[in-house]
């Protein structure tokens, strides 16, 4: 691995004098961007010269036409298993990847778009990619681009509600939709008269596929049965130009109607770009990327751009296959996905990591004395190497304990990336210690393409996203009501500027989806706010509270819609306090909640079941379940008790730690709608579930 690790030393971000505006700090660039000539965004375009998302898996697999491209796992057989008098699925796994080249990847591809063109696909065609993250997702994507249509994407989480909102404001005439969401798909087809064609992935249910087909005027057949009728089919692609629309990206959305984000190729290919000097000395086409998270999250379809391009191997796994525990592998007969793939790179949110963190401590805590004092040991060397900037454990700790907890995720990760929420000190330093690898924040939204900054390899600097790639530039705009200011960067107790994030750059999209027949007010009006000028430069305001340290590099801090006014004026970062209530060793998932006039925030927590029922039987309350047991005062006040503990030792104050916490037994997914796809929290809608328990604290 060659870092450069001289380059700690150094500033990675630097302003620029001329862009001096008022309100505005002034426009902060990566340092190589800010030196290079002509442009200052150096890097608009990768290596390759790839200028969309044709080009550049094109130009991989002329370079590369022989070297793995896209592997995944066949599945043996689903059973469904009696788990507590509940049936749960588990999957068993073939414990190897089949791979294609990427000659083979490209002929699928080439054989899919004809097989597109048979049933109806034409150039700004728009075509829904209605699927959990899978092999034929991408073929899909390359396929529809290569006769310049447009991809729409669509959470399978959203449900009926939100798949009749892509489709009918795109009017998406072809829908490709995992054999599994057919069934949705069955059910808000008669609502969706512009499709005209069903894809699916794989063979779907019999009578779920009859009922498609009899529908009037909507033609229904596999992937595969395209791309075999693609294969003799005549075709002469409609290639897009930089400046074509490659995605229509609706957001998973917190609050409201999910938004559709526009993206041209020339966007997604600059964003690459950045992404790709970020990586350099870190990243190559011998590299090994384990796919898992939505690829109708930008974050994952970004990162995946980024590994196509350099021509690595991208291997296809699932959040619920990922380790050996995952909560839908069949064991002992299948191993974890990162076990049998063996990354070198993978991506993470927060949430995940969090997971991960709550996984080894609870394993550990069933472990013998001798073994949990070892594992203690180990993580405070990391922690002292840690603050020295190093990387892992001192190598005797790592050998004799950390070793096996790599081997889960394949034992050759290089270098971690998390991003789509802040990544807090003591779980970057924890992970970081436990993987003996760098793990680095990225940041960025929809609207930015993701890559906007990514933490420099050498810089073990906690709670910073880095500087902006090559293909961005960031300004801070006063916030006068938080009190965030450019100036505070001249008062000695700060002495950094602060402000709402704005960013600029030609990986900014160039607004939200207007259907010109059927305009949506709101979004004409959030294109007219949410995007502005400053001296010339277009930038998007992101929402986001920063402060940018000495060395150029940004602090994401708050986040406007996140704060919460005391009675006295000061304010509370909600996440700030979630971030703590994390490392509570009870604490699945937590709210911090704040209600207008009130004295002090209080917090609902989804806690771990384990836990729970542990504490249950160690106050005698071993007869209760876990619903009753959440509502025991002796258990919530044993759980307050510990959460205020760790409030404290995370240093927060007296007015930021929540004074009243409420237990919620029914855990907060993306399935219950009280998560996003990208596992953030849909604060409204929780909140108004979650009504009676926070009347209950306030009582």
């Amino acid at each position: 691995m060659t870092i450069d690790f001289m380059r700690m030393h150094k500033k990675w971000g630097e302003f620029d004098p001329a862009s001096t505006e008022e309100g505005f700090g002034q426009c902060l660039w990566n340092t190589e961007a800010l030196g290079a000539s002509g442009s200052k965004y150096a890097k608009t375009t990768p290596d390759s010269g790839a200028t969309t998302f044709v080009e550049a898996l094109t130009r991989s697999k002329e370079k590369f036409p022989t070297r793995r491209c896209v592997g995944w796992r066949d599945v043996v057989k689903v059973h469904q298993i009696d788990e507590g008098g509940a049936k749960r699925e588990k999957i068993e796994l073939v414990n190897e990847f089949k791979w294609f080249t990427y000659s083979e990847y490209y002929e699928r591809v080439i054989n899919l778009a004809r097989g597109l063109n048979f049933v109806g696909m034409k150039p700004q065609s728009k075509v829904v990619i209605y699927a959990e993250t899978q092999r034929d997702w991408m073929v899909s994507a390359f396929a529809a681009w290569h006769s310049n249509g447009q991809v729409v994407t669509i959470y399978a989480t959203l449900g009926e509600e939100g798949a009749i909102h892509g489709i009918n404001e795109t009017e998406a005439s072809i829908v490709i939709a995992d054999a599994r969401l057919l069934k949705v798909l069955v059910k808000v087809l008669p609502k969706c008269k512009s499709v005209k064609a069903v894809i699916t992935m794989g063979e779907s249910d019999k009578d779920l596929g009859d009922k498609v087909a009899a529908m009037p005027d909507v033609t229904l057949k596999t992937i595969d049965e395209l791309v075999e009728s693609g294969k003799t089919w005549a075709f002469s692609p409609q290639l897009p130009t930089p400046e074509d629309v490659a995605v229509i990206m609706y957001t998973s959305g917190t609050t409201g109607t999910p938004k559709g984000v526009v993206l041209t190729h020339g966007n997604g290919l600059a964003c690459v770009a950045g992404v790709e000097h970020a990586l350099k000395g870190m990243a190559n086409e011998k590299d090994v990327y384990l796919c898992y998270l939505p690829l109708a999250h930008i974050f994952e379809m970004t990162a995946e751009m980024s590994f196509f391009s350099f021509g690595a191997a991208l291997g296809y796994g699932s959040p619920h296959t990922l380790t050996d525990n995952g909560v839908k592998l069949k064991r002992p007969e299948s191993n974890g996905d990162a076990a049998t793939l063996e990354p070198t790179f993978m991506v993470f949110a927060p949430a995940v990591l969090d997971k991960v963190y709550q996984g080894i401590n609870n394993l550990m805590s069933t472990k013998s004395g001798l073994i949990r004092t070892m594992f203690e040991w180990g993580l405070a060397s990391g922690a002292r190497r840690f603050a020295r900037g190093q990387v892992g454990a001192n190598p005797v700790f790592n050998a004799l304990i950390f070793k096996k907890v790599q081997k889960t995720l394949g034992g050759q990760l290089k270098g971690v990336i998390s991003g789509s929420a802040p990544l807090s000190k003591d779980l970057q330093q924890f992970i970081q210690t436990v993987l003996n690898i760098p793990v680095r924040q990225g940041y960025g939204l929809t609207e930015t393409c993701a890559g906007s900054c990514v933490g420099f390899w050498g810089d073990s600097s906690p709670l910073t996203v880095g500087p902006p790639t090559m293909n961005t530039t960031i300004r801070l705009a006063d916030w006068a009501d938080g009190n965030y200011m450019n100036s505070d960067k001249d008062k000695p107790e700060i002495g950094m500027p602060r402000g709402e994030v704005l960013i600029g750059g030609p990986a900014v999209s160039p607004g939200y989806f207007i259907n010109p027949s059927r305009p949506n007010p709101e979004l004409q009006k959030k294109n007219t706010e949410d995007w502005i000028m400053v001296k010339g430069v277009r930038f998007f305001r992101t929402g986001d509270v920063g402060q940018i340290l000495e060395n150029g590099t940004l602090q994401i801090i708050d986040r406007k819609k996140d704060l919460w006014k005391g009675p006295n004026g000061e304010y509370v970062a909600l996440t700030k306090v979630e971030a703590a209530l994390q490392q509570c060793e009870y604490v699945e998932l937590s709210m911090c909640y704040g209600r207008t006039g009130a004295d002090s925030p209080i917090a609902l927590v989804c806690p771990q079941k384990k836990k729970i029922m542990a504490l249950g039987s160690e106050l005698g309350l071993s007869d209760k379940s876990f619903e009753d047991l959440c509502q025991e005062a002796q258990v919530v006040e044993k759980v307050e008790k510990a959460c205020k503990a760790v409030c404290k030792e995370k240093k927060l104050a007296a007015f930021e730690i929540p004074t009243k916490i409420a237990l919620i037994s029914d855990l907060w997914t993306p399935d219950n709608d009280m998560l996003t796809a990208a596992q953030k929290m849909k604060r409204p809608i929780i909140a108004d579930k979650c009504k009676a328990d926070i009347d209950k604290c306030y009582a």
